[in-house]
């Protein structure tokens, strides 16, 4: 089953779509938030992929102005879960967010006054509180995103050991995905964690209107079971998914496969 996924995009490179969460993914899940770089090699291989593909685009949680020295221009970049972006070398963010950014500033520092400094990423439009280097603050955190949350109005959700708290606006990687992804057929998207589950949701979406879909998760010991469970493929950590885009990028170039594969 996965080679014959595979090998859509040997059929049909120019119409294919490869959609990328970055932590995790492209780069090596890192101890601090602002440590996480994309991997040696994989800047250029995306730029490779970008150029047989219909389309090559990161979507994360991460804000566009984390990402975009690393990520090259003629990758599309997918900030903060939608809420902005860059194309064609132009950053923008959804109107609708705006107003909220005045109580992500607030947040930013109940949060640093609560727990710390160094465990609070203020995103611009939202705000993460990780409990990585502490997991006996977990529970104290989930209280923390509820309650403040609630009083703001922000939408909280648990992501990677941390929690966040959103502007409480309908996007997410899956939104993101279907409107990235018109027209393409195959897509693709490769993730890790719990954020990523709505971008399988637009893959199912997409299958629904006749697309062949590629769900892919990145394994470690951080991976929730469900993600893997919903998986077409799983891989193993950043390495293995480098091992899968060589090997899309060698089906786009060469076409189909003609002979047995079997792992990556």
């Amino acid at each position: 089953m996965t080679t014959d996924l595979l090998d859509a995009f040997g059929r049909s490179p120019a119409s294919a779509g490869l959609f990328l969460d970055f932590d995790g993914v492209l780069s090596d899940i890192a101890p601090e938030p602002d440590a996480a770089v994309i991997r040696p090699g994989m800047a250029e291989l995306m730029v490779e992929l970008s150029e047989q593909l219909g389309r090559v685009a990161v979507i994360s949680g991460r804000p566009v102005d984390y990402l975009h020295s690393m990520v090259p221009e003629q990758i599309d970049i997918v900030g903060l879960y939608g809420l902005e972006w860059r194309s064609g070398g132009e950053h923008r963010t959804l109107r609708e967010a705006e107003p909220y950014r005045a109580a992500v500033r607030e947040l930013v520092d109940a949060a640093a006054a609560s727990f710390g400094a160094d465990v609070v990423e203020p995103k611009g439009l939202s705000l993460t509180i990780h409990y990585r280097s502490d997991p006996d603050l977990a529970p104290r955190m989930r209280d923390w995103v509820i309650e403040h949350g609630k009083r703001t109005g922000l939408d909280h959700r648990p992501a990677k050991r941390s929690y966040e708290l959103h502007p409480p606006i309908k996007r997410d990687k899956g939104t993101a995905l279907v409107e990235l992804a018109e027209d393409l057929d195959p897509v693709a998207y490769v993730g890790d964690d719990l954020g990523d589950l709505p971008a399988f949701d637009g893959l199912d979406e997409l299958a629904t209107q006749g697309a062949t879909t590629l769900r892919v998760a990145v394994d470690s010991a951080e991976a929730p079971p469900i993600l893997r469970s919903r998986a077409d493929l799983v891989v193993d950590g950043p390495a293995g998914a480098e091992a899968l885009l060589r090997r899309i990028l060698q089906a786009a170039l060469s076409g189909p496969s003609t002979g047995d594969e079997t792992g990556l």
